[in-house]
């Protein structure tokens, strides 16, 4: 892995605390990895400090040298006759043993120490590498180690005492020590003999390449990255654990919400199943019992729903024979009538006329019959079928009269009597199926009822009532109360003076007064009771002044015959807003139902955001009416209003324009503070 390398100074204020670090003595620091993550040595040895250079009589030297300066240049802010600097050390070589790695890099200190000794007259007294420092990669847990080096400088030089000659005598100069310092170019020196003897890299290299990455930065826009300090590193690590741990605990109310919702789920279902209630539907065991007895419920009934289909055909069939058998019968009696009454006409004996009982009438006899029905039809002029059905007709009121006289009885009554009571048999079992069949369909009512009520419930953020919080809420504001009709199941909404104003069904809101504030009450109301949208029917002046009236109130008109007057009343409204010197009121942007994004995409927009713009987009998904009902929904929210003005033609709201030049006056005073003279640079 590629890494640069650079050298960075900073004065020494506590040299007894500094020395302790870099020799690792004394209390040890949180921030280093864990002892199993560090590198050993060949021998087992955890590798944490080398130390490559130490003076003995390095606090003997700093209380001398703080003795020789002066009382003014002791009271100066970033004052030390010492330095501490840090050298950025390379990553290991991949196949190079962790010995190898330690031995190069102790020879490449010694080098430098050598080096920079000659670029600047400063003395080297104390040169520490660290092996020990780094951090752990999440959520992979891969080891990023964090290689340097720590030197302790010292930048004062001693002046001997010397005699000067004067036009008035000799002048005698005492011994002093003074800082020697150190321009902007040769640090420069010192930062490329540093890339030179760590990376091996030339200075021109280093310089080329830097320009490129700043470059390409630029293009990206990017602020420029500047050198960050341990303390701000520090920060920035604990405030990303600090959302590591915000997400883990939105992650984990979500999984509590899914289980308590699973827990229900599973009661419902092992009600339908008839489970014992002592059963603890938080184990698995159990829960897989009570879905294997739903699904026993459903085959059963299907398979009773297959058996009443089967029992329907059944008695479809039996009534169907039952027709074609009375309709035969009666045929045969109507035809054997016929004959008897021909053969009485033709004088037949009474042998003959034994003979046309139904039971014993022959082919020839029909045939006799038919032609009775001919003769009587050519004499009354009418079509053959015509002449058949009103003789027939003729026949069966004259059966029914004689019937209610008591000289005979119907047919189908005398010989069908057993075919009648296996049809009401076969009536019989199958009201008993209807019977049942009706039980199970209110059964699954009442469990769609309540699956529709806890979905409401979920949908309104954890209400108790669902949307009727919202419906009530919106009411009481405007002043209104409402009645239960227990016989119209409605609600009648009422006036402080008792007047009733509209009424709410389960699908729409009928107003019973045409005034201003009713109607702006209706509307509301149906916008808290139907999720912020409505739908209007009834006349057309109506329709065009509570479509105008819903855009007023940031209420959504879904009609698609109303977009004109939608359109135009928007248009209309952000007129007025630019005459009185405000901004124009934008357009509710549509809402889009899509996927949720993953949490690497959404967390990879939300750091790309400045604190400004955050907020902005927070505000705007609350003023888009998306709710949070979970933790975390917020900045699932936001995206998705984000999303929303992509898709709705690329334009931003104002909030978001203005959040966003915020965001970058807040950059740019940053940047102007990095960049202003640091007092104790190159000194």
């Amino acid at each position: 892995m590629e890494r640069g390398t650079s050298v960075h100074f900073k004065a020494v204020k506590n040299l007894r605390h500094q020395d302790q670090h870099n020799r690792r003595e004394g209390k040890e620091p949180r921030y280093l990895l864990p002892p199993e993550h560090r590198l050993r040595d060949a021998s087992g040895q955890v590798l944490e400090a080398v130390i490559v250079r130490n003076d003995p009589g390095l606090h003997e030297r700093y209380m001398a040298r703080l003795a020789q300066c002066s009382e003014r240049a002791k009271r100066a802010k970033a004052f030390s006759p010492f330095w501490s600097g840090v050298v950025v050390l390379p990553l290991r070589d991949p196949g190079e043993s962790v010995d190898a790695y330690r031995d190069r890099l102790t020879h490449t200190m010694v080098e430098w120490c050598r080096g920079y000794e000659a670029l600047t007259g400063h003395q080297v007294l104390q040169c520490a590498l660290h092996f020990d420092e780094g951090h752990l990669e999440e959520p992979t847990g891969e080891v990023c180690l964090n290689p340097h080096a720590h030197v302790l400088v010292d930048r004062m030089r001693e002046c001997e005492a010397h005699v000067i000659h004067t036009r008035t005598g000799e002048r005698r100069i005492p011994a002093r020590v003074s800082v020697i310092e150190l321009d902007r170019e040769r640090m420069r020196r010192v930062q490329d003999m540093t890339c030179r003897l760590v990376t091996g890299e030339s200075a021109a290299g280093r310089r080329a390449r830097v320009a490129a990455q700043r470059e390409t930065a630029r293009h990206a826009g990017l602020p420029p990255r500047g050198h960050i300090n341990h303390r701000e590193y520090r920060a920035m690590m604990q405030e990303a654990a600090r959302e590591r741990q915000r997400e883990r605990v939105t992650l984990q109310a979500r999984i509590d919400a899914l289980e308590a919702e699973l827990l229900e789920r599973s009661r419902d279902l092992g009600e339908v199943a008839g489970v014992s209630p002592s059963v603890d539907y938080r184990k698995l065991e159990d829960r897989r019992r009570v879905f294997c007895g739903a699904l026993d419920q459903v085959r059963r009934a299907r398979q009773d729903r297959s058996e009443y289909e089967a029992l329907e055909h059944r008695a479809a069939a039996a009534e169907q024979a039952a027709r074609e058998a009375r309709r035969e019968a009666q045929d045969t009696k109507f035809h054997s009538d016929l004959v008897a009454r021909a053969l009485e006409r033709a004088g037949a004996d009474a042998q003959a006329a034994e003979a046309a009982h139904p039971e014993k009438i022959t082919p020839e006899d029909i045939a006799r019959a038919r032609r009775a029905i001919e003769s009587h039809a050519r004499r009354r002029g009418l079509p053959l079928d015509e002449g058949y059905k009103s003789l027939r007709v003729a026949w069966m009121a004259e059966n029914e009269r004689e019937a209610r006289i008591g000289r005979s009885k119907p047919h189908a009554q005398q010989d069908y009597s057993a075919l009648k009571l296996a049809h009401l048999e076969i009536q019989a079992e199958r009201r008993a199926a209807q019977r049942v069949r009706a039980k199970r369909t209110r059964e699954r009512q009442v469990q769609a009822a309540r699956e529709r009520t806890r979905d409401g419930v979920a949908s309104a953020g954890g209400l108790i009532s669902g949307y009727r919080s919202a419906e009530i809420a919106a009411a009481r504001a405007c002043g209104l109360h409402y009645e239960w009709d227990a016989v119209a199941r409605c609600r009648r909404y009422r006036d402080r003076a008792g007047r009733e104003v509209f009424m709410a069904t389960r699908t729409r809101v009928e107003l019973v007064r045409h005034d201003e504030a009713a109607e702006a009450a209706a509307l509301k109301i149906a916008a808290a009771r139907f999720g912020g949208m409505v739908s209007l029917t009834g006349t057309g002046e109506f329709r065009e002044r509570m479509a105008r009236k819903a855009v007023r109130e940031g209420i959504r008109v879904v009609d698609a015959d109303l977009a004109r007057i939608v359109e135009d009343e928007q248009t209309r409204m952000a007129r007025g807003a630019q005459a009185d010197g405000a901004h124009a009121v934008p357009a509710r942007v549509p809402r889009i139902v899509r996927p949720h994004p993953s949490h690497r995409e959404l967390m990879v927009w939300w750091q790309r955001l400045g604190g400004y713009e955050r907020t902005a987009w927070l505000e705007e998904a609350e003023h888009a009416g998306r709710k949070s009902v979970r933790p975390g929904d917020g900045l699932l929210n936001a995206w998705h209003t984000m999303r929303d003005c992509e898709d709705a033609g690329g334009s931003v709201p104002q909030s978001i324009t203005k959040a966003r030049q915020q965001d970058r006056a807040t950059v740019r005073r940053e940047d102007e503070q990095e960049c202003s003279p640091q007092d104790d640079f190159g000194r």
